[in-house]
């Protein structure tokens, strides 16, 4: 791997023109909408992550694998995502150094796909499909992610072990956008920071007002996350959205200035939670530093951490609606439309 994401194969054929990836999107958008395609995409991601789960791979692997799945696509009618998906998975172990036998994954893949007819490849398919695979991807594998820049970042702010959790919950959400094709990681990272900015601001305005009325208590320790068993459940990488369902109240808050709040979030975790990069110490982090100044020092455009917030808070929304027993029928549809008639899908027949 590139010591430096600016000279990386990511940085410099990975970050892609957003018009070029709705182009990509025009002729699905025929027959869907917006919304629709992006919930099949997540149920796809979901699959991604139940297989990394199972198989107990590390957070990276699961993330590469659905990196990998959002660079291939051009059009989600040209191929059987599924095959993407299994193949994805089983290069983005190779990458990552997580060696994993090809059928243990199509196994898991089966297992999967159970209750929608199984998947149908076997190991020569998904073997073969790689090589169309590493094509698309034009053979540059590198993938750095934002969980390095957000341990980073926390190191130098001394953050609460409860606020990096949830802000690197934030970060395993952004992968069912499509930030990560568009944006540097530690822009992604800087994002995830600046909702819980937001957030710490609100619980804190709202925990003094519910003080002043009910004259007592200390102002201090509001929970985000509703406790662990929130933040176990299935997901993208190990969790689903209750832990940002209190977090993202309305989507106003990517026009709000963060600033120094006074609460901590929810604790809690899984196998993919972050560990605290240093000891928490009383008078640092989010609950007693000015964010507002420290964002305003930092030399990095802040409109493009408003977008990257702005995108994330929009999956939220989107989110509220996602019915996963829903997607199947909503593919299903999309399929109907027309056949598969690109090079890849002729390794299926």
């Amino acid at each position: 791997m590139a010591a430096n994401f600016w000279t990386s194969s990511h940085c410099t054929h990975w970050i892609l023109d957003r018009r070029r990836v709705e182009d990509a999107m025009k002729e699905d958008l025929e027959y869907i909408d917006i919304d629709t395609l992006t919930k099949i995409k997540m149920w796809y991601y979901n699959i991604i992550g139940k297989i990394g789960k199972r198989l107990q791979f590390r957070q990276q692997v699961v993330a590469t694998a659905i990196v990998y799945f959002k660079r291939f696509y051009t059009n989600i009618r040209s191929t059987d995502p599924s095959l993407v998906a299994a193949t994805c998975i089983y290069l983005a172990c190779k990458i990552e150094e997580c060696p994993q036998h090809i059928k243990h994954i199509i196994q898991e893949m089966k297992h999967a796909l159970a209750s929608l007819g199984g998947f149908d490849y076997d190991m020569s398919k998904v073997a073969e499909f790689e090589f169309y695979l590493l094509e698309e991807l034009e053979f540059y594998l590198i993938v750095y992610h934002p969980y390095r820049d957000l341990t980073l970042i926390a190191k130098d702010l001394k953050l609460e072990e409860s606020n990096l959790q949830t802000a690197w919950f934030v970060l395993n959400d952004s992968y069912r956008t499509d930030v990560c094709l568009f944006y540097a990681p530690h822009m992604i990272a800087l994002a995830a920071l600046y909702i819980i900015c937001v957030v710490h601001a609100e619980q804190y305005n709202d925990n003094n007002n519910s003080n002043n009325i009910g004259g007592g208590g200390s102002g201090h320790s509001v929970s985000s996350g509703g406790g662990s068993n929130a933040m176990d459940e299935s997901g993208v990488l190990g969790h689903n959205n209750i832990h940002l369902a209190q977090i993202n109240s309305s989507n106003s808050a990517a026009n709000k200035t963060p600033g120094a709040g006074g609460g901590a979030g929810g604790t809690g975790g899984s196998q993919n939670t972050p560990t605290t990069p240093s000891s928490s110490t009383e008078g640092h982090g989010i609950n007693n530093r000015n964010m507002v100044q420290w964002f305003a020092d930092l030399n990095v455009d802040i409109e493009e951490i408003i977008e990257i917030t702005q995108e994330i808070l929009s999956l939220y929304s989107i989110w509220k609606d996602y019915e996963e027993e829903h997607v199947p029928a909503m593919m299903q549809a999309l399929k109907m439309y027309s056949e598969p008639t690109t090079p890849q899908h002729q390794i299926m027949q």
